[in-house]
């Protein structure tokens, strides 16, 4: 098993929330083998199950944190499996650029922020877990170009120029849902049509974010309307599920589970942002369940009001 070791990142003691399991079996062999354990060293192995609260942002289900019962730390090393997703064409030798996307995974978890690469040979996108998706091939700085030229431009335009806050926010929508499908549901390896079939979903998240315009924050200040097609059931039923789970939703998500029957609603940018970050569910088909609209200025003092 690939895997990253994250020294002193766990408490020692645990964390209100987060729920361990021991870890026993043929296993452990492999495990003392990743953290260089000494014959002699006695480790405590213990595999993260589930963690509630912040703590959900900082760890993953599988972690494993490493006990040693020799030293008094109030820290323990976590191993982390590594679920980068990579695609490299056969021009190029993605051995040569390793070591910086090894610098950037460290600064992504160290900082605890996403990190973006933009070159002429490979891109990539890192989540704060070290999780990186990686495109090495020709021209590979202009890949998801719409949304990569908001953030690190290379047009001299762009360089001179501030790029409006909106179009920012844009695309880091975009690219941290893609992010997320290639992590998590997408399966095997990375293919070029893989490559230029995430164009379109790049481009149309960004453009469903743009739809909201200059706001931001939590306050409710943007539509949105349900598409009461029954198309968009499964996608509600898998947010509803989330819901029942106990995990993190937004307001909208609870409003449609206790009014099944919405047609529209208020919401602040923060749920639409997160609405938009689950298109690339398998449920969430052609246009998606939702559109945003703007209120109307004479509607404004009503929907700053509502609850």
């Amino acid at each position: 098993m690939e895997c990253m070791v994250l020294s002193q990142f766990f408490p020692s003691n645990g964390i209100d929330g987060v729920i361990e399991e021991p870890i026993y079996g043929p296993e452990i062999d492999d495990l003392r083998d990743a953290v260089d354990a000494q014959y002699s060293e006695e480790i405590f192995f213990h595999r993260l199950v589930k963690s509630k609260g912040r703590a959900n942002d900082w760890f993953l289900p599988g972690d494993v944190v490493c006990r040693r019962l020799s030293l008094d730390e109030e820290r323990s090393d976590v191993l982390r499996k590594l679920q980068d997703k990579i695609f490299v064409s056969s021009s190029y030798d993605w051995s040569l650029y390793e070591d910086e996307l090894e610098t950037m995974r460290t600064e992504a978890i160290e900082y605890h922020r996403w990190k973006i690469h933009r070159g002429d040979v490979w891109c990539a996108i890192i989540d704060p877990q070290g999780r990186a998706l990686v495109v090495v091939r020709t021209h590979a700085n202009t890949q998801w170009r719409k949304a990569m030229e908001q953030i690190v431009p290379r047009m001299v335009g762009s360089k001179n120029a501030a790029t409006p806050h909106h179009r920012v926010s844009a695309a880091w929508c975009a690219l941290k849902a893609l992010h997320r499908f290639f992590i998590n549901e997408h399966k095997g390896t990375l293919s070029i049509s893989d490559v230029y079939e995430s164009e379109h979903f790049v481009r149309q998240v960004y453009n469903h974010r743009l739809d909201i315009g200059q706001f931001s924050g939590s306050g409710r200040i943007i539509k949105m309307y349900k598409y009461r097609n029954k198309l968009f059931d499964p996608f509600w039923q898998r947010c509803f599920d989330l819901l029942e789970s106990g995990e993190q939703v937004p307001f909208v998500v609870r409003h449609i589970y206790r009014h099944p029957c919405t047609r529209w609603v208020a919401i602040s940018v923060d749920d639409a942002e997160w609405l938009l970050s689950c298109s690339w569910w398998s449920e969430w088909k052609k246009f998606g369940p939702i559109r945003f609209d703007k209120f109307k200025k004479e509607a404004w003092d009503a929907n700053h009001n509502w609850h």
